[in-house]
């Protein structure tokens, strides 16, 4: 992975991708999706040690334990942590890889709930169902990334929209939560998947145009997000298939 020099960073400091020529718009593109796989990758493997794994679930055993609340109180604190180390080099690649190695325990968390689920759907489904949700979450993500990266529009207009139907989904978790019923269903798994493959779409295109060429760290977590959140709700949406 290619670190920007000084030089660098002084030159274009503040200028967007769409500002600067088209070899440093490339080389800000290439940086960005090399981080974005590298927290992938992290992603990954912690997802995978965590899965059916006791020391794991010991480590997010006190955020799960504060049910939702506590699960919003730890993503606000990391958030704004990341906010803060977002243009400090090296403190943003290790909060990109502690950000990851977290999402990786909760997915992992998630994994074990599918795996063990086989009262719902038989042994060894589950471990297709991961699968399932691995290859459509990379499909999708990969052919909303091609078409948003090669099309010429600006789909920043789909801002409003996008977060107005964030707000509406967390509000029914929060409702859900705060009244003791639960809104996991099919439906809401659903409404996150579409969301989410609008918030590629949005987010591809923001790096493109309205990102700084020195913010790669936060233009790759922006996509990171997007499909980790994407493939958390696949897995939840195709193990209620049955």
């Amino acid at each position: 992975m290619t670190v920007q020099s000084p030089a660098f960073e002084e030159r274009h400091q503040g200028m967007l991708a769409i500002q600067v020529g088209t070899a440093e718009r490339m080389a800000f593109l290439r940086k960005v999706y090399s981080l974005f796989t590298m927290a992938m990758v992290v992603f990954a493997g912690t997802a995978w040690w965590a899965t059916d794994n006791d020391t794991a679930m010991g480590l997010i055993a006190p955020i799960l334990g504060g049910g939702m609340l506590g699960l919003v109180i730890f993503m606000a604190v990391a958030f704004g942590l990341l906010r803060v180390a977002a243009s400090r080099f090296p403190l943003n690649i290790i909060a990109l890889i502690l950000f990851a190695m977290f999402e990786g325990l909760m997915s992992g968390a998630l994994i074990t709930w599918v795996l063990q689920g086989r009262e719902n759907f038989g042994p060894g489904d589950g471990a297709e169902i991961v699968t399932q949700a691995a290859v459509l979450t990379g499909v999708v993500f990969g052919g909303l990334t091609l078409f948003t990266l090669t099309s010429k529009k600006d789909f920043s207009f789909l801002r409003a929209g996008l977060w107005v139907c964030f707000s509406v989904l967390i509000g029914l978790a929060l409702i859900g939560w705060l009244f003791g019923f639960s809104l996991a269903g099919w439906g809401m798994s659903l409404g996150w998947v579409l969301l989410m493959a609008g918030f590629v779409i949005y987010d591809t295109s923001n790096i493109m145009r309205h990102y700084p060429v020195t913010a790669a760290v936060p233009a790759a977590i922006a996509i990171f997000l997007d499909v980790v959140i994407m493939f958390k709700h696949l897995l939840m949406l195709l193990s209620r298939r049955n």
